[in-house]
């Protein structure tokens, strides 16, 4: 096994067909099926279900192309490294970040790093923080940003800065006008929830366990993709919601909304820089990993 026909591997995963592989790797077909069926008969393994319709991973190739993926990231890692160390001022950087990292912390930084690291082409995978913490574990991003924590040990998670989920309505909704609810009234109107899997929903779900309420037993008017969504819903006077204070006070109609206080509850939360243990930086993530730290350390110190 050779680090070409890894490449062509995940070539043909990606792309769901062995032409399409070829053209991406400049092969012919011939040549892309004799690297799989060598690399098939070295592991002992059928990786592809060849079928009358197209190709699919087999179970052996699904957990395959896990590991090939990570020796691809590292080679890359590796080459960076050299690259640096000889000066070379050209770097590509993949990162993850689930919803308000991606728009509210990411974007802040992009002039930044034109000025320090001009040479680095930054690309942002987004998902919620479930889908962003795979693609980390899978290597598909080198460092993520996320709005929760998980208990997975491969996985180091490091404080960027605070964030609370705040409770806002619509300017004519019944909590407007007092500005101030107690913790039983949130289970007598309805909500509305990011998706399933979202770093908001399990920091309030873990906000209620510890008030002693049972999150399962609010009303779920509606689940929606995206804290922009979620937002407008709740402006025009679709229940209530639990949404990332940064993402309030960057809203464009702020004035829509109005910040309703709970007695009895108050739901913290914090975004994690997340990387893979034992997994070294590249040169760019390196590089990337300074600026959110310096940036978001500087930003904590003047609030404080």
């Amino acid at each position: 096994m050779d680090l070409r026909q890894i490449k062509i591997f995940v070539a043909i995963a990606e792309t769901g067909s062995f032409s399409a592989a070829a053209d991406a790797v400049a092969l012919t077909q011939s040549t892309v099926s004799q690297h799989i069926s060598s690399l098939e008969e070295e592991m002992g393994v059928l990786l592809f279900n060849r079928l009358s319709r197209g190709i699919s991973l087999t179970t052996g190739g699904t957990l395959f192309l896990r590991h090939a993926r990570r020796i691809l990231r590292e080679s890359d890692a590796l080459s960076q490294a050299m690259c640096s160390f000889r000066g070379l001022e050209r770097a590509e950087l993949i990162v993850g970040a689930s919803n308000i990292p991606a728009n509210y912390l990411v974007p802040q930084l992009l002039s930044t790093m034109k000025q320090e690291h001009p040479g680095i082409s930054l690309t942002m995978l987004t998902g919620d923080t479930t889908e962003v913490l795979t693609m980390l574990e899978g290597a598909e991003v080198e460092l993520a940003l996320v709005g929760s924590r998980s208990d997975n040990s491969e996985i180091k998670f490091s404080p960027l800065i605070k964030d609370p989920l705040v409770l806002v309505v619509g300017s004519t909704h019944p909590w407007a006008a007092s500005g101030r609810i107690g913790i039983d009234a949130l289970f007598h109107q309805p909500l509305v929830m990011r998706e399933t899997g979202s770093g908001s929903g399990q920091s309030l779900d873990l906000a209620l366990r510890l008030a002693g309420h049972n999150p399962e037993e609010l009303t779920i008017a509606a689940r929606l993709g995206s804290n922009e969504a979620v937002l407008q819903a709740v402006a025009s006077g679709y229940g209530g919601a639990f949404v990332s204070e940064l993402s309030v006070k960057s809203w464009k109609n702020a004035a829509e909304l109005k910040r309703i206080e709970i007695d009895g509850l108050v739901v913290e939360r914090k975004i994690w820089m997340a990387s893979a243990r034992g997994r070294t930086f590249s040169p760019a993530a390196a590089a990337f990993s300074k600026i959110l730290q310096t940036h978001y350390k500087m930003k904590q110190r003047t609030r404080s």
